[in-house]
């Protein structure tokens, strides 16, 4: 119901954007920066003609499928990961136009074919869509994304998807179990060319949020956990539970550990704002390990989370102080 509303408000947005890009020039006149407002409007009314052109794509979609009968099937699935290619390339070309934003990965990953469990830490707004975003054009890969309910507010990725093998999810403790089996459910029979995708951590990295994951950890009685989380100053304790039903599904797949530099210090629009244009490259990190080098006993399997995490953490220290 909210995809009709939002298309038509894009629209009317985009109609007026020609008059919010000269306020923006000119209150960049006054403000400090180097045209960070014009920027940031360019930018939205970019994402507004993706999102506009994304709903049409998606609308000829279901029809092309039969008004939705076929939309489960191996032709459609293909046709909204091309589309999902195309929009994550569209969007990285008007972040690094707009925004002047770089991306290095460290030691990239052998692009080999076979099943992969990706657990990536969670860096602020923008990680998530980099992140699959190289799975999808750099390496070709076909994503199944454990993601937030609230995502689906989103009209786009609401839509779009729902349509493919993906799980929301919300922090609701009295249904632990049925998400732990979706995220299960859904890391079974991976392709050579699927890559698995969780992030750990389940929220935004944020001091505060830290300081409450670490509050919560001691309140449960986990005092080691909360002790070690207090060491770690750049990423959040990770949650164990999705990441065992993962592995425990997945037994020969390899997995990929992610890390991300620079975008957890963008935390809301202000925050963005006021780094426009971005001067330092966002760093990425992938580490890719074979299955033989997993643990599967559950003590050992969470003992060997927190350790990558741990290594997660002085990586970023590490980004910082250069």
């Amino acid at each position: 119901m909210l995809a009709p509303l939002a298309f038509v408000l894009c629209l009317a947005l985009i109609a007026v954007s020609p008059v919010l890009l000269l306020a923006a020039a000119i209150a960049d006149l006054f403000l400090p920066g180097n045209w960070r407002t014009t920027r940031l409007v360019a930018f939205i009314v970019c994402y507004l003609a993706l999102e506009v052109a994304g709903l049409v794509l998606m609308f000829v979609l279901w029809v092309a499928s039969g008004f939705g009968v076929r939309i489960r099937s191996e032709r459609m699935r293909e046709a909204h990961y091309g589309f999902m290619r195309w929009w994550l390339r569209q969007t990285n070309h008007a972040v690094r136009r707009c925004f002047r934003l770089s991306i290095h990965i460290e030691d990239p990953p052998s692009p080999k074919p076979g099943p992969i469990l990706v657990f990536s830490r969670h860096a602020g707004p923008g990680n998530s869509l980099l992140l699959i975003g190289t799975l999808l054009v750099g390496f070709r890969r076909h994503p199944r994304i454990v993601m937030l309910a609230k995502l689906q507010w989103e009209p786009l990725y609401d839509t779009m998807l729902n349509r493919l093998p993906n799980r929301f999810i919300r922090h609701d403790p009295k249904r632990r179990d049925l998400y732990t089996q979706a995220i299960g459910d859904l890391a079974s029979n991976l392709g050579d060319m699927d890559a698995f995708v969780l992030f750990p951590e389940g929220k935004d990295f944020t001091p505060r949020v830290r300081m409450r994951a670490i509050e919560y950890l001691r309140g449960k009685g986990y005092e080691r956990s909360a002790g070690r989380a207090e060491k770690m100053e750049h990423v959040l304790p990770p949650r164990h539970n999705g990441v065992i039903a993962a592995i425990d599904s997945a037994t020969g797949a390899d997995i990929v550990l992610v890390a991300h530099s620079v975008l957890e210090d963008i935390g809301s629009f202000k925050d963005l704002w006021a780094r426009i244009p971005l001067e330092h490259p966002v760093h990425a990190r992938y580490w890719r390990i074979g299955p033989g080098e997993v643990p599967h006993d559950r003590d050992e399997t969470i003992e060997w989370l927190y350790q990558w995490w741990e290594r997660i953490d002085r990586w970023i220290e590490e980004r910082e102080t250069v």
